[in-house]
């Protein structure tokens, strides 16, 4: 009886580390696919019109195992710039798997930095000050960290209340 506790505490130990050493995804063959990108039309600032850089894209699984829980960081990038502007993290796929072969559904992140200005937000493409933004995905799953891609921010305004799913 003293026996059967402790050898019973090693088999599940040793039956549940087996089942955590089986193959693991690469997050090299999740291929970040975007739709649109553009300036989102985020509405009047402290009385100024504001627009910020987003992106709608999906995620596609073209590794041969299905992959779950990955989360994305976005770094929005204004040009000559040292360092991101903005940072957001977001889950990309959740516990349900993508399956191999399989897309997402459509995701849209937006920074929260932008340009502010009085003139209309068509003109912020011609003003002098405005500098064009790149989006920098990261892909991270369990401690280890992939990059996805660099994605220049098209001159291109998306009206408030669209998710960016432009024609």
């Amino acid at each position: 009886m003293r026996w059967r506790l402790p050898s019973l505490a090693l088999v599940l130990l040793a039956l549940t580390s087996t089942w955590a050493c089986g193959p693991t995804p690469d997050l090299k063959t999740l291929k970040l696919i975007p739709t649109v990108t553009g300036y989102y039309d985020d509405g009047p600032k402290n009385g100024r019109n504001h627009i910020v850089p987003s992106m709608t894209f999906q995620l596609k699984n073209e590794g041969a195992l299905p992959l779950t829980n990955v989360d994305l960081t976005f770094a929005f990038w204004a040009a000559g710039d040292d360092g991101e502007l903005d940072t957001k993290q977001i889950r990309g796929i959740a516990n349900t798997a993508l399956e191999v072969g399989a897309t997402s559904e459509a995701i849209t992140v937006r920074s929260d930095v932008g340009f502010s200005g009085e003139q209309a937000r068509a003109e912020f493409f011609v003003n002098a000050a405005f500098r064009d933004f790149t989006i920098r995905v990261f892909a991270q799953r369990n401690g280890r960290t992939v990059k996805l891609g660099e994605v220049p921010v098209d001159r291109r305004l998306i009206p408030a209340g669209r998710s960016g799913n432009l024609p």
